[in-house]
C-alpha cells in the first residue's frame, strides 16, 4: 500500500523552496536588468529622437543632471585649487619654520658648550678657593699651636738640650707659616678672580641662550598662529567640497532613473549606441532570462495551487511534529 502524503509532500516543499530561490533570483535579476538598461540610456541618450514626449521629458531631466554636475564639478575644482594654495602657503611657512628653528639650533649649539664649559671651570674655581679657605684656617689653628707651645717653652727657667731643639723646630714652623699663608691667599685671590671673571662670562652665554630660546619661541608662535589661521580657512573649503561630492553622487543616483527609462525605450525599439552596440544586446539577454525566469515562477505557483490543500496541511503538520520531537530529543541529549 503506497502512501502518497510524503511523496507529494516533498515535491510541494521542494517547489516552494525553488519558488523562494527563484524570488531572489529574479530580485537580482531585475537589478541588474536595471543596470543595464542605465548603461544602454546612458550610453545612447543623446541620440534618441522617437518624438516621444515623456522621453524627451528624461531627456531634458538628464541635460539638467549633465549641466548640474558640470557646474558643481567646476565648483569643487576651484575649490580645491584653493585648498591646494592653501596647502602650499602651509608647507612655506612649516619649511620657513624648519629652517629657523635649524638656524637657532645650529646658533645655539656652540654657545651652550661654550656655557656648559664655563660652568664646569667656574665650579672648579670655587672648590678650589674652598680649599684654599681650608688651608688658610688650618693655617691659622697651627699658627696659634705653635705659639702656645713656644711660650710653655719660654716658661722653662732651665731648658734641657732636647727642649731647646723642639723650641727651634717650633720657631722654624712659626716662622714658615707667613709665607705659605702668604702663597695660599695669593692662589686663593686668584681662584677667586678666574671665578668672578668666569661669572660674567656665563652670564653673558646666559643672556645669549635666552635670547635664542625666545627667538625659537617666537618662531613657533608665528607658524602655530598661521597653521591655525590656514586650518580656519581650509575648514569650511573641505565642507562645501564634502557637499559638492555629496550632490554629485545625489545627481549620479538620481540620473540612473531617467537613463533606465530611456534605455528601455531604446531596447523596446531594438535601437543600439553607435559606439557600443553589444549595450543592447546585453539588455535583450537579461530580458530573455528574466522572461524564462519569471516563466518557471509561474508554473511552479500554478503547480502549487493545484495540489491537494488537506493533504499538504497534513503533510506539514506532520513534518513540524517531527522537527519539534527532533529538536527536544537533541536538547535532552545535549542536556545530560
Amino acid at each position: 500500500m503506497r502512501f502518497p502524503l510524503p511523496r507529494e509532500g516533498f515535491r510541494d516543499l521542494s517547489r516552494r523552496l525553488r519558488i523562494a530561490w527563484l524570488l531572489f533570483a529574479r530580485l537580482r535579476l531585475r537589478r541588474a536588468l536595471f543596470q543595464a538598461e542605465a548603461e544602454l540610456g546612458w550610453l545612447g541618450w543623446e541620440q534618441v529622437d522617437f518624438f516621444d514626449l515623456q522621453v524627451n521629458e528624461e531627456i531634458r531631466k538628464v541635460r539638467e543632471f549633465e549641466n548640474t554636475q558640470a557646474s558643481l564639478l567646476n565648483t569643487a575644482a576651484e575649490l580645491s585649487g584653493r585648498k591646494a594654495a592653501l596647502d602650499e602657503e602651509l608647507a612655506r611657512e612649516k619649511e620657513l619654520h624648519d629652517e629657523a628653528q635649524a638656524s637657532l639650533a645650529q646658533e645655539r649649539a656652540p654657545i651652550a658648550a661654550q656655557f656648559e664649559e664655563a660652568e664646569t671651570r667656574r665650579r672648579q674655581k670655587l672648590e678650589a678657593v674652598e680649599r684654599f679657605d681650608r688651608a688658610l684656617a688650618e693655617i691659622a689653628r697651627l699658627e696659634k699651636q705653635l705659639e702656645a707651645r713656644s711660650l710653655s717653652f719660654m716658661d722653662i727657667e732651665r731648658p734641657t738640650a732636647a727642649i731647646r731643639a723642639q723650641a727651634r723646630v717650633v720657631s722654624d714652623e712659626l716662622a714658615r707659616l707667613p709665607g705659605e699663608r702668604t702663597h695660599v691667599s695669593a692662589d686663593r685671590a686668584t681662584a677667586s678672580e678666574e671665578a668672578a671673571r668666569l661669572e660674567s662670562e656665563i652670564a653673558n652665554f646666559r643672556a645669549e641662550l635666552r635670547r635664542i630660546a625666545a627667538a625659537a619661541s617666537a618662531a613657533r608662535d608665528r607658524f602655530a598662529g598661521a597653521s591655525r589661521r590656514l586650518a580656519a580657512e581650509m575648514r569650511p573649503l573641505v565642507r562645501e567640497r564634502k557637499k559638492s561630492d555629496l550632490r554629485r553622487s545625489h545627481l549620479d543616483r538620481k540620473k540612473q532613473t531617467p537613463y533606465r527609462l530611456i534605455g528601455a525605450c531604446m531596447a523596446d525599439n531594438g535601437l543600439a549606441p553607435r559606439n557600443q552596440p553589444e549595450a543592447l544586446e546585453k539588455v535583450l539577454a537579461v530580458r530573455e532570462r528574466e522572461a524564462r525566469l519569471t516563466e518557471t515562477f509561474a508554473e511552479l505557483q500554478a503547480a502549487c495551487a493545484a495540489a491537494d490543500a488537506g493533504m499538504l496541511l497534513a503533510f506539514y503538520l506532520l513534518l513540524a511534529v517531527m522537527l519539534i520531537a527532533v529538536c527536544v530529543i537533541a536538547c535532552h541529549f545535549l542536556h545530560y
